[in-house]
Formats: C-alpha cells, sequence, structure tokens
C-alpha cells in the first residue's frame, strides 16, 4: 500500500485537508431525511451516495494506483468516514467498513494477482458490494471456535456451517467467508487451520434469513446457513490454514473506520446540542448559559477529542508499518475510547434536547442508537479491555 507523503509525520496535511473538503462537499449533497429512509426500517439503497462517494475517489482510497484506486492508507480512509459522519451522514461509515475494509482492504494484502485484478477496479467504482461472513451463533468472539468447515473434495472445498449478524449479504456481490479447512481437535494452535474464502452470497447453498433489528445502520443484518456450497481452490484468499492470522490486517482497520464514525457521529452530536443549546430559551435565558448544560457538552467534547487522536495515531502506525503487535495495541484502545465518548456524546445530546432528543426530526436519538451498537461491535469494550490487560499490561489471559 502506498501512503501520502502528508503521513510521514503525525498530522494533518494537505491532502487530508482536501479530503476533508470534498467529503463536506458530498455530504451537502443528503440531508436528514434521505439518511433517516437508508438507516431507517425501509433501508432505501443509498445509490446516489454511494456513487459519487466512487466518483471523488474515496471508494478507491486504500486500492493501488495500478487496480484504479488512490493508493492511500487508513489515514485518509478515516478522515473521509469521520468527516461524512460529522456532517450528517450518519451509519454511512458502515458502508465503507463492508465495502472498502472486507473487500479492497483484504484484497490488497492477500488476494491473488487475478483476485486483485478482477475486483479491486470494481470494488474502487462502486461496482461491485462486498460483505463479510465471520461470526457465528455459537462462538460470538471465539471465532476460533467456529463450526463452519470446509471439507475438501476433489474439485475444490465442499462448505457447510451457519453465520450470524452479516451485513449487507442480501445486495453483496462477493463474500469474505471465513471457515475451518483443518478441525479443531487437529490443530497444535486452536488459531490455526482457519481459511480465507471469497464466496457469493447469492449461490444457491447459501440461504439468507433476515435479522429483525432496530439498528439505525444503511445495512440490513443477515443469518447465513451454507449447505455444500462448493469453493475452488482459486477461491482462497492468503494462505490455506493461515486465515485468522491473515484477518487482523482486516478487523485492525475495521475497528479504526468504525471509531472514526463513532467520533464523527459524536462531534455532529454535540454540535447540534451546542447549537440547540444556543437558541432554546428556557425561563428567559438559553439553556446555554447554564454550567449544567455547559459542562457536559464540553466534557464530552474534550473525550471526543482525546479519542480522536488516538484513532488518527493507530492509522498513522498503520500506514507507516509500525509493529502489528502494537498497531493492533493502539487499535483496540481507539476503538475502546471512540466507542465509550461517541456514546457518552450522543447521550448528552439527547439530555440536552430534552423531550425533543426523543423526536426523529432532531436526529440524535439515531446517533445515540449508532453509537450504543458501538459499544458491541466491531468488537465489544469487553474484549477491548481483555486486549489492553493482556498484551499491553502483561496481565493473565482472562478469557
Amino acid at each position: 500500500m502506498t501512503v501520502s507523503q502528508d503521513t510521514g509525520a503525525f498530522g494533518e496535511g494537505e491532502t487530508e485537508r482536501m479530503i476533508r473538503e470534498t467529503a463536506r462537499e458530498v455530504a451537502a449533497g443528503y440531508d436528514d431525511d434521505y439518511w433517516r429512509a437508508v438507516t431507517g426500517p425501509e433501508k432505501r439503497e443509498p445509490t446516489e451516495f454511494w456513487q459519487e462517494c466512487a466518483d471523488v475517489g474515496f471508494l478507491g482510497t486504500t486500492v493501488p494506483q495500478e487496480y484504479g484506486g488512490e493508493g492511500m492508507g487508513v489515514t485518509e480512509l478515516s478522515a473521509i468516514v469521520e468527516e461524512l459522519t460529522r456532517e450528517g451522514c450518519f451509519g454511512s461509515e458502515m458502508l465503507f467498513v463492508v465495502n472498502i475494509v472486507f473487500g479492497a482492504i483484504t484484497l490488497t494484502k492477500h488476494g491473488s494477482d487475478e483476485q486483485k485484478s478482477e475486483y479491486l477496479p470494481k470494488l474502487a467504482d462502486g461496482e461491485m458490494n462486498f460483505c463479510m461472513a465471520l461470526t457465528e451463533p455459537n462462538a460470538g468472539h471465539n471465532a476460533p471456535n467456529m463450526s463452519t468447515f470446509a471439507e475438501e473434495t476433489e474439485d475444490g472445498y465442499e462448505i457447510t456451517g451457519s453465520k450470524q449478524w452479516i451485513s449487507g449479504a442480501d445486495r453483496a456481490d462477493k463474500m469474505l467467508l471465513i471457515a475451518r479447512t483443518t478441525p479443531l481437535d487437529d490443530v497444535e494452535k486452536r488459531t490455526s487451520g482457519i481459511t480465507l474464502f471469497l464466496a457469493d452470497p447469492s449461490d444457491d447453498a447459501i440461504e439468507l434469513r433476515e435479522l429483525d433489528t432496530g439498528i439505525p445502520t444503511p445495512e440490513r443484518q443477515f443469518e447465513l446457513s451454507l449447505d455444500g456450497y462448493e469453493a475452488a481452490e482459486e477461491d482462497i484468499i492468503g494462505t490455506k490454514g493461515m486465515g485468522l492470522y491473515q484477518l487482523f490486517d482486516t478487523v485492525n482497520p475495521e475497528r479504526l473506520v468504525g471509531a472514526a464514525g463513532a467520533v464523527g457521529t459524536g462531534y455532529a452530536a454535540l454540535e447540534r446540542a451546542a447549537d440547540y443549546a444556543r437558541n432554546r430559551e428556557v425561563f428567559d435565558q438559553p439553556i446555554g448559559a447554564h454550567q449544567a448544560v455547559q459542562h457536559p457538552i464540553a466534557e464530552s467534547y474534550s473525550k471526543l477529542e482525546a479519542a480522536n487522536m488516538l484513532v488518527r495515531k493507530a492509522a498513522w502506525m498503520m500506514d507507516t508499518n509500525v509493529d502489528p503487535k502494537e498497531v493492533a495495541e493502539i487499535s483496540n484502545m481507539a476503538k475502546l475510547r471512540a466507542s465509550e465518548a461517541a456514546h457518552e456524546a450522543t447521550d448528552v445530546a439527547v439530555q440536552v434536547h430534552g423531550g425533543n432528543g426523543f423526536s426523529r426530526d432532531y436526529g440524535v436519538i439515531e446517533m445515540w442508537k449508532g453509537t450504543r451498537l458501538g459499544r458491541v461491535a466491531p468488537g465489544s469494550t469487553e474484549m477491548m479491555r481483555n486486549h489492553i490487560a493482556e498484551h499491553t499490561l502483561d496481565l493473565p489471559r482472562s478469557y
């Protein structure tokens, strides 16, 4: 992956300033009504928004230039997502995670030359949609315990199992499917024997069942049942049996892009809260004149700023090829702090709005729901703390 010259030092350079300005211009064309329809129960397809993101180069941010992309890094991708969500494109971070992180970043890191040539240009120009099938009903965060198994056959592999909470499977053209190729009982390390596959979610051997959720995102959630799905040898992404290790190159950017979206949403909520506090008058003065209203907004804003610095540091470390273990440590800290600070910010915004905070017309209750999801996925706050305790503080493994 090529890193822009601006990421040689920690901080915002000219390239990032231009990216943020473009993101603001894109966001200006899509108001609250648009995003309420996109993230609401009807799940309106964000076709116009996504195509505009493709047209300005956002979808190819991390795609190498030889495949039609911009050849940049997670620093720029995170900046795009933060700015879009800050400007009101609520839930758009999920579109970037599902398509760009799961698709473009994974294939750039571990795809074959043929896979890169065929799929990266399509992801960069918005022609292709992607998703990832990792989580299982009986495994959850314990990914090595997955039961989905790829049985080797004369023609390739036959995959059987189930996946749950799969975002965007209904409109994905391709799917990053994770399955065991060696039984758990037959591996020396429980993290071995897992393989990444490029799969077709519309195949007859894969049944999709939509889950009924109250999550305000552009993506519907599904449970998948795989009954003898046939995959060829050339469908393997990366090295057979090493998929879980390769997947770290996907989940760490996933956490950072999700964290950037959380931070952007938190900023948006506090900016709306501050605006409301300046203009809402009770007892003959603006409610923002009272410290009981001012201080929670100020406190939350400072926490968002601190969280954002961690997100930016982790992205910078990732793009400048710092040791992956150190990157993982900071990425987990960044995701933890961003998800906690963002949810606190949206909660403050609801409180400042009072009863109006529960009206969808003001937008903050939808932000509150979205940031609450961020404390559970991708990677719960408990798992983030587990990682910090074990890998940074050298405490005994607790799970």
